[in-house]
């Protein structure tokens, strides 16, 4: 059976600590939010699609070590399938240490790579890409990025381009392969040279031929409609942030799921806000991912009746 999705990108394990009120400098002190799980964007993405049921592959350089091991356990607990991950005793994960403020929700993130396990073009499984229904990338690796997306080509296989950094002319090239670019707002503005949203969204519209969208945070995500020839807002949801640690991937998600379910543009930009800021209300990026099981319990008053009859179809369907 074809993956609904395949995922190739940065493989991380998360280390989130949320910080005490008072912070005693050289003492120890108890913290009551500590959490390891795995992370990044392509990862983290693929656990919030997982977990609505669809079958999702991950692909991955991992060896036989303890981060690779965490790695593993977490993705098969959170319903992704490791089949296409690349087996390597040299590799392992990059790890994360990430420090949460207790008042303002900003985060501190300290990064180690060493023996990271960078993907590779010939780790890139392409006839499993050219059967999938959607492809997630992002531009950690992007050449073995460039060779997953050579696979959609010509092919049925939704494309999502989650690019943050890395030079723009390889950027531009990929842009224009892919069905649906979704970037940081900062990230679309470097590759656009623009600066108001509204002149990024169309100026992105011009690198590439899919259906752009750009997020901000708090200030919500916007997009190109080329049916209508307009600019689409979709306004963040209110929420008393804990942590924002894989917010952007939450949306990549729920934008993901809306494609699976055959969802409009506005539906899906809609779910993916919806799914950002449950996220943003505790620590760890796939920590308040939802199941299928309890898509019901998404529903609120300020959703659209359409978002509140397809989630409630999602929770019959389980």
């Amino acid at each position: 059976m074809p993956y609904d999705l395949i995922s190739v990108g940065l493989n991380a394990v998360d280390v989130l600590a949320r910080l005490p009120k008072e912070v005693r400098h050289d003492s120890k002190q108890f913290v009551d939010d500590l959490i390891i799980q795995g992370g990044a964007p392509v990862g983290s993405g693929s656990c919030g699609v997982a977990r609505m049921g669809f079958k999702v592959g991950i692909v991955a350089r991992l060896g036989k070590n303890t981060l690779s091991m965490i790695s593993l356990e977490d993705y098969h607990s959170n319903a992704v399938d490791t089949g296409l991950v690349v087996r390597d005793e040299n590799s392992r994960p990059a790890v994360a240490l990430v420090e949460i403020d207790h008042h303002t929700a900003a985060r501190t993130v300290f990064i180690q790579m060493d023996n990271y396990g960078y993907l590779q073009p010939q780790d890139i499984p392409a006839e499993e890409i050219a059967q999938a229904r959607v492809l997630l990338v992002d531009s950690y690796d992007l050449d073995a990025t460039e060779k997953a997306l050579v696979a959609t080509q010509g092919t049925a296989c939704r494309s999502i381009l989650d690019f943050e950094s890395g030079p723009r002319e390889h950027l531009v090239r990929l842009l224009a392969m892919g069905t649906d670019p979704i970037l940081p707002l900062e990230a679309a503005r470097a590759v656009t040279g623009r600066d108001e949203p509204l002149e990024v969204i169309r100026a992105l519209a011009e690198l590439s031929p899919g259906q752009v969208v750009i997020t901000d945070g708090i200030n919500g995500s916007w997009a190109w409609d080329r049916a209508a020839g307009m600019v689409v807002h979709q306004a963040a949801f209110v929420v008393h942030p804990v942590d924002t640690t894989g917010c952007g991937d939450a949306y990549h998600a729920g934008y993901i799921i809306g494609l699976l379910e055959d969802w409009p543009l506005s539906l899906r930009m809609e779910f993916g806000s919806l799914l950002a800021s449950r996220v943003a209300g505790s620590v760890g990026g796939r920590t308040a991912l939802p199941w299928r099981r309890d898509a019901h319990g998404l529903v609120r008053d300020d959703l659209s009746p359409l978002l509140k009859e397809k989630l409630l179809n999602l929770s019959n369907l389980s």
